[in-house]
């Protein structure tokens, strides 16, 4: 497991933002600038690494008081299904604890809500639609 934690200033943030648009905001006219939220320069920008270096995943985490926010989780398509997303997910949990957070939140895609319930996540209110993209969403929890 090679996985590491980045600013947005390093080499690799573009492999890593590259992959994050792929998955989240391909063909949108102002991708760029949903990447650049508010959370952007702020975070713990997690990625997943192969052996030759290549960004295959990555993860965001942001610290609010004693709440972990975790976001733009988004793992290269022809490597998802491999354990790439769960690695950097326990990562970004122990990273969290590590800094005496108290929960997590996040908001998992309706495709998505599986993978964050095997960890333990729970949903939080009702089903809504991104207001970057239209796609469903939830809001998930994990207590630590």
């Amino acid at each position: 497991m090679n996985v590491k934690y980045i600013t947005s200033e390093h080499t690799l943030y573009q492999e890593a933002k590259a992959i994050r648009i792929q998955c989240f905001f391909e063909g949108l006219e102002n991708a760029e600038q949903l990447i650049h939220d508010q959370f952007e320069k702020e975070g713990f920008h997690l990625i997943y690494l192969n052996e030759e270096n290549q960004v295959l995943g990555t993860g965001r985490l942001n610290i609010e008081v004693d709440t972990g926010i975790i976001s733009q989780m988004a793992i290269a398509p022809e490597h998802q299904g491999k354990g790439i997303g769960g690695i950097i997910l326990d990562q970004l949990i122990i990273k969290s604890k590590s800094m005496n957070i108290t929960q997590i939140r996040l908001s998992a895609r309706l495709t998505a809500q599986s993978f964050y319930q095997k960890r333990n996540f729970q949903q939080v209110g009702e089903v809504y639609p991104s207001k970057k993209t239209g796609i469903m969403h939830v809001n998930m929890i994990l207590v630590l």
